[in-house]
């Protein structure tokens, strides 16, 4: 046998049964190539499956036109997806879990001494509004002392001017 029958044989086909027909519309095998009889060029391209045209040497022969059935399409099994595990709901903030004891005492000092200068801010404030209170008074008095010795000295300068005037000596 020669060889490339030997390797006809092996694809598939059994020992002494006839290769399919070219062209056979009953040919279950895959890939087979149909081979039509042509007369012209035009014929080939009508057996290809397009129009004849206005140019060639007329008709072609009707065994050309036969072409194999189209092959039934097997329907596509369903895809199975996998099944997906539930995940447990996460936390606000997955570090304040239960492995990070140092982190949330952290956290907790932080809002403490955030408390504590807040408090601290507001002992200042009424500590400022108090010396400035205490500073306005001061203002104040010092003012009236320095009303009070304006008074005094308008009173020593109208002395004086009195008594170094010619008609006012005693």
């Amino acid at each position: 046998m020669p060889r490339e029958a030997a390797e006809a044989d092996s694809m598939g086909r059994a020992e002494g049964a006839a290769p399919a027909e070219p062209g056979d519309p009953d040919s279950s095998e895959p890939g087979a190539i149909s081979l039509c009889p042509v007369e012209s060029i035009s014929d080939l391209h009508l057996a290809s499956g397009g129009q004849k045209g206005t140019e060639g040497n007329g008709p072609a022969p009707s065994s050309s036109l036969r072409q194999p059935p189209p092959r039934p399409v097997s329907p596509v099994p369903p895809v199975l997806l996998p099944t997906l595990r539930p995940v447990p709901p996460a936390s606000p903030c997955p570090c304040l879990g239960p492995g990070h004891p140092l982190l949330l005492a952290l956290l907790v000092l932080l809002a403490l001494a955030s408390l504590v200068l807040a408090t601290l801010a507001i002992y200042l404030s009424v500590l400022q509004s108090q010396s400035v209170r205490a500073l306005a008074q001061w203002l104040e008095s010092q003012e009236d002392a320095v009303h009070q010795l304006r008074a005094a000295s308008r009173q020593l300068w109208a002395r004086l001017n009195a008594s170094t005037q010619p008609g006012g000596h005693r």
